[in-house]
């Protein structure tokens, strides 16, 4: 199978989050989108989080029955690091490719993630837009270090054939966001 991976704090999980996994399978030609909430992401405040089981239930009701699964693997990596829970994947899902799912806004800090280099070379990413009047995820420290890997839209199928690679899908733009969602409450 061709799953791909958004992790994601999801609090809470809105259309954006759906519509950036349609895309997804619909430029990838995947089979599921796995949803990972992390239970706490380490560069975020914990009180700052609905809890836990709030944020799952609402993810639940808004992927309904289609091919968007939440999982689950903190527990069994004892590790909120986005490259365990990507490793386990790797290691436990031998028959399946996988791609990276995330957006413009994440992708301009990912720097600051644990072991950042280490993802690119566990699978490809797909960079989706958030908003470019307030993201230029082509110049971050990651665009910078891995331009040399960049797949062209045009040549999305082929992300699948080696890794480092990432892709940035421009013609997406969603402007739904957890805190702002937060924030109107």
């Amino acid at each position: 199978m061709k799953i791909g991976i958004l992790g994601s704090s999801f609090n809470p999980a809105h259309l954006g989050h759906l519509k950036l996994s349609d895309k997804a399978i619909q430029i990838f030609d995947l089979d599921e989108v796995w949803w990972m909430i992390t239970k706490q992401n380490p560069l975020k405040e914990k009180n700052d989080y609905m809890s836990f089981e709030d944020r799952n239930n609402q993810a639940k009701k808004l992927i309904g029955n289609n091919n968007i699964k939440l999982k689950f693997f903190e527990d069994i990596t004892n590790s909120n690091y986005l490259i365990d829970n990507l490793k386990h994947i790797k290691s436990n899902f031998t028959e399946d490719e996988f791609i990276f799912l995330m957006g413009s806004d994440s992708f301009e800090e990912m720097d600051k993630w644990k072991n950042y280099l280490d993802i690119f070379n566990q699978m490809p990413i797909a960079v989706f837009n958030r908003n470019e009047k307030l993201y230029n995820p082509l110049t971050s420290i990651a665009a910078e270090k891995f331009k040399n890997n960049q797949i062209k839209l045009s040549d999305a199928k082929l992300i699948f054939t080696k890794s480092p690679a990432w892709i940035f899908i421009r013609d997406f733009n969603v402007s739904e966001s957890s805190t702002a969602i937060r924030n109107n409450k």
